[in-house]
C-alpha cells in the first residue's frame, strides 16, 4: 500500500504529545512537514520528530509540501477555515475536535466535504479505545438487553497549556472542548437526540481575566423513544480529577469508573449476578499504562485513504455533534427544552 504523507498544521501541546508521534509511528504513514506560525515551536517539533520540511505559513505549506493529507491541530476557531483551505488544495483532511465553534460554519464545511472526493475525518480517538469497543459490542449483542440511558461526568481543571483567553468566540467553552467527546460517544451509541435541556453557569472561581465561558454544565440529551443521557462537566475548582461513564441497559449496566485519556483501566459489567470487572477491556498491551490514544485513529484514517472507504470518525458525525452543541447553548439561554433537527 502507498504511504500517506502528512502535513501537520499546528505544533502545540496536542501535536507534540500525541498527533506528531502518531503520524510518525503509524503504519504506512510519514510525517512529511510541520507548519506553525510560531517559528520556535515549529522548529522544535520538527527537530524532535526528524522532519525536515518546516513552514510558518499555512498557504505556503499547502502549496509546497507535496503532502497527501493534512492534520489540523490548531486553535478551535481556526479549524473550519483551514479545513476549507485543505479541501481546496485537494488534500485529504483529518481535523482535531471540535470541528468548529458553531453549527453554521460546520454545515458550510460539510457542503465542501460532500463536494470533494478527498477523505475526511474529525478526531474522536475515544471510539478506538478498547473500553468503547467492549461497550459497543455488549450493547450491539443484546447481552444486556436494550439501551435505555446513561451518564457521563467529567470533572477536572480546564487544561489550557497555550494560555488561550477563556472566551466563547475562540471556541473555549468546555462544552466544545470536553463535551465534544461525550456528546459524540452518546450519539454513536444512542443515535441523534431529538431534544436537549441544559443549564450552564460561569463561576470563574480563580477570577481569571478575559473570561466569559461557562464552567459548570448540566446537560440532558433526550431521544425519540424516551432514552436519556446526562452529561455533567465541571471545571470550576482544583480537585481530584473524576472522569466516569455509565450506560443503562434493560438487563444491566456498563460502568467506566475511570475513563481514557487520563486512565487506562478495565470497565465493569453490572447485572443481577453482580459487578464483574472485564479484565481485557483496557487499551493497549497492559492496563494502567496509557498508549498514544491517537495512533489507532490515524491508522484507521490511513487505511481509509488507501482503500477509499470511510473512516470510523466522519466529518458528518462531527457536524451532528456541532448541531447538538448549538441546541445545548440555546437551551441554557432559553431555560427550556430545545429541539434538535437533523435532515439527512
Amino acid at each position: 500500500m502507498a504511504t500517506v504523507k502528512w502535513l501537520l498544521a499546528g505544533a502545540g501541546d496536542i501535536a507534540n504529545s500525541r498527533v506528531a508521534p502518531a503520524l510518525h509511528d503509524a503504519v504506512d504513514s510519514e510525517l512529511l512537514a510541520i507548519c506553525d506560525p510560531v517559528r520556535e515551536r515549529a522548529d522544535a517539533l520538527a527537530e524532535r520528530m526528524g522532519t525536515h520540511a518546516v513552514y510558518y505559513d499555512f498557504a505556503r505549506a499547502l502549496a509546497e509540501s507535496q503532502a497527501d493529507a493534512v492534520y489540523i491541530a490548531t486553535p478551535h476557531h481556526l479549524h473550519v477555515e483551514m479545513c476549507l483551505d485543505t479541501l481546496a488544495a485537494e488534500k485529504h483532511l483529518l481535523c482535531e475536535k471540535p470541528l468548529g465553534i458553531n453549527g453554521a460554519e460546520c454545515l458550510t464545511l460539510l457542503d465542501a466535504v460532500r463536494a470533494s472526493d478527498r477523505m475526511t475525518c474529525c478526531s474522536n480517538y475515544r471510539l478506538f479505545t478498547n473500553q468503547f469497543k467492549t461497550t459497543h459490542n455488549m450493547i450491539a449483542s443484546g447481552e444486556l438487553g436494550y439501551l435505555v440511558g446513561g451518564w457521563a461526568h467529567d470533572e477536572e481543571r480546564y487544561y489550557n497549556p497555550g494560555n488561550t483567553p477563556f472566551r466563547k468566540d475562540l471556541g473555549m467553552s468546555p462544552v466544545l472542548g470536553y463535551g465534544f467527546y461525550l456528546i459524540n460517544i452518546a450519539q454513536t451509541l444512542f443515535g441523534m437526540p431529538s431534544g436537549v435541556f441544559a443549564q450552564m453557569t460561569s463561576f470563574n472561581c480563580d477570577n481569571k481575566p478575559d473570561y466569559d465561558i461557562d464552567d459548570l454544565e448540566n446537560i440532558v440529551l433526550c431521544y425519540p423513544n424516551g432514552q436519556q443521557f446526562s452529561i455533567i462537566i465541571n471545571t470550576t475548582a482544583t480537585a481530584p480529577l473524576r472522569h466516569a461513564y455509565q450506560f443503562y441497559c434493560s438487563k444491566g449496566r456498563i460502568h467506566w469508573p475511570h475513563c481514557p485519556p487520563h486512565f487506562n483501566l478495565p470497565i465493569h459489567k453490572i447485572t443481577s449476578a453482580g459487578d464483574e470487572e472485564l479484565a481485557d477491556s483496557f487499551s493497549g498491551p497492559e492496563p494502567v499504562v496509557r498508549p498514544n490514544w491517537h495512533l489507532a485513529m490515524v491508522e484507521d484514517f490511513v487505511k481509509a485513504v488507501q482503500s477509499n472507504t470511510p473512516p470510523i470518525c466522519t466529518i458528518e458525525s462531527a457536524v451532528k455533534t456541532a448541531v447538538v452543541t448549538d441546541a445545548i447553548f440555546r437551551s441554557s439561554e432559553s431555560g427550556r427544552m430545545e429541539p434538535i433537527v437533523w435532515d439527512d
